[in-house]
């Protein structure tokens, strides 16, 4: 499995709680993982970070397995919602409410070239002082 990040020199620092990030990023990842896991074809994750509009920055995580179905990415965000045999659902549930609390949004489409990508969007700080690092 290959994993890349492209992280764009451009991205100044977010706005957020560096823990509850983390947790959102470490679900995303996670669940593309086992996404994957039993996937037979090209088995990939890109993490990627890139100026959006609105002073927001854009963060996504793509995969490259099977995708989603439209009805099933309609739902994913609503809690206890589950593509897994052993998932609760509430993962991507909890991943929205961090992402709302912090003046985001997050959404799912699916990947051209087959798979899904998860964007999420947070807002972009002014400066690089130790305060925008940590709120």
């Amino acid at each position: 499995m290959n994993v890349a990040f492209r992280i764009d020199p451009g991205v100044d620092f977010v706005l957020a709680d560096r823990i509850q990030i983390q947790q959102v990023l470490v679900n995303l990842i996670r669940n593309a993982v086992d996404v994957l896991a039993g996937f037979d074809g090209s088995r990939a994750i890109d993490v990627e970070t890139r100026a959006g509009a609105n002073g927001m920055v854009q963060i996504s995580v793509a995969d490259t397995g099977s995708g989603l179905a439209p009805e099933v990415a309609r739902q994913l965000f609503q809690p206890f919602v589950t593509t897994k045999q052993k998932g609760m659902g509430l993962g991507l549930s909890i991943c929205r409410t961090i992402i709302e609390a912090h003046g985001g949004r997050i959404w799912v489409e699916a990947r051209p070239a087959g798979g899904t990508i998860f964007h999420f969007t947070l807002r972009a700080a002014s400066g690089h002082g130790e305060d925008a690092r940590d709120e």
